[in-house]
């Protein structure tokens, strides 16, 4: 039993010992090895001690950081591209000197406040961390832009450059819009609403910052609570700006009686209001009232003729409704010449309209299968030349 708890202390000892010793060994390596120096021996240093290796990174990483930072100048005076590699020890550099002021704010062993770092980490670093914006904003790569993005909103939050910061950060915004376009290229919808949602905060970048709060927000969207949590969102963004989109979503999850008020309020509030028209036909359009769809659907037109969305809807509607039309008055299979002439003036309507979309989109930039719905509608009038004429513009 004695061995044991000997055998414990000597280990104990050991472990305090190369604590006590871990700047000393770190003095001398290159920066990879005494982060690796550091990160071995972190279980067992106290907050002062990891401070200390912290700052013993900075030391070492600092000469290569401030060539870096006055190589990327240069650069910049001369219109030259760097590598985002050469940023690397400037991004070290500020990352080290933000974990070593964590620690060096900590209270020590006597149970005190006294920091021994942060004057001369701050003063020699703040100006590294402006340069990492413009590096951010050009990269196209997620995993870079997110690198260089990340260093700075880190440095900024970080008690450390307070001082530097206490008029406020320009450039903190910018930084978290290009986090939030990173995450959203690596697809990850919950960072980038995060980001996005603070960045919108900067006017300058308060527009994209938004889609990809609202893009990112979509994304997951499983449940009617996931839902009406994101239309408190929309509306605590922008109410009228996102009108159409809240009133869908609230039709979509069975609120159809307030996507109906937030459509006619718009429309009071703005009689021309083209959106809510349209928002009103699709609602129309889901529950398949063909003949309100197609009023609404009109209307929007009337507002807007190039609304090439709509005129497509409109022949969906009025197809549809010959179909129907078609099914309700035939029996077994056969139909009367007069009742013939009634769907066949709504299969006509509806062309009209597809019509209308071929006008305004000829190349099927906007809406690529109109061709596919004017050839149906035109075989069932029995128009074979025109169905045909549609089929050889098809290549078929």
């Amino acid at each position: 039993m004695k061995k044991i708890i000997f055998t414990a202390l000597v280990a104990a000892f050991a472990t305090t010992s190369f604590a006590q010793d871990i700047v000393k060994q770190m003095k001398g390596q290159a920066y990879s090895e005494a982060v690796s120096t550091l990160n071995s021996a972190l279980s067992g240093l106290s907050a002062e001690q990891k401070a200390k290796g912290y700052n013993q990174l900075v030391e070492i990483g600092y000469p290569d950081a401030s060539k870096a930072y006055n190589d990327i100048t240069i650069a910049n005076v001369q219109k030259t591209k760097v590598d985002i590699s050469v940023y690397t020890p400037i991004v070290n550099a500020l990352n080290d000197a933000v974990k070593c002021d964590e620690f060096d704010n900590q209270p020590n062993d006597k149970g005190k406040v006294a920091p021994k770092f942060r004057k001369k980490n701050a003063d020699r670093l703040a100006n590294f961390r402006t340069i990492l914006i413009n590096a951010a904003n050009e990269t196209t790569d997620a995993d870079k832009k997110l690198f260089l993005a990340n260093a700075y909103i880190n440095s900024s939050e970080s008690p450390l450059f307070a001082e530097a910061l206490k008029a406020g950060d320009p450039y903190l915004g910018y930084a978290q819009f290009f986090a939030a376009a990173a995450y959203y290229k690596m697809e990850n919808w919950q960072k980038t609403a995060e980001f996005a949602e603070k960045a919108i905060k900067c006017e300058d970048v308060k527009e994209n910052a938004e889609q990809y709060l609202v893009s990112a927000l979509t994304k997951n969207l499983k449940t009617k609570a996931d839902t009406l949590s994101y239309l408190k969102k929309l509306n605590d963004i922008n109410a009228d700006k996102y009108m159409a989109q809240i009133a869908s979503l609230y039709n979509q999850i069975g609120e159809s009686q307030l996507s109906e008020k937030i459509l006619n309020d718009a429309i009071a509030k703005d009689p021309n209001n083209k959106m809510a028209y349209a928002i009103k036909g699709e609602n129309a359009m889901s529950d398949k009232k063909w003949d309100d769809a197609i009023k609404y659907f009109k209307k929007t037109v009337e507002i807007d003729p190039a609304f090439t969305a709509v005129w497509f809807n409109l022949g969906v509607c009025a197809s549809s409704k010959g179909f129907d039309l078609n099914e309700q008055l035939s029996e077994n299979g056969r139909i009367t010449a007069e009742n013939d002439a009634k769907v066949k003036e709504v299969l006509k309507e509806a062309a009209g309209y597809y019509e209308k979309v071929r006008e305004l989109d000829p190349n099927r930039e906007a809406i690529s299968n109109w061709p596919y719905q004017l050839r149906m509608i035109y075989n069932a009038l029995g128009e074979t030349d025109k169905a045909n004429e549609i089929s050889k513009m098809l290549g078929e």
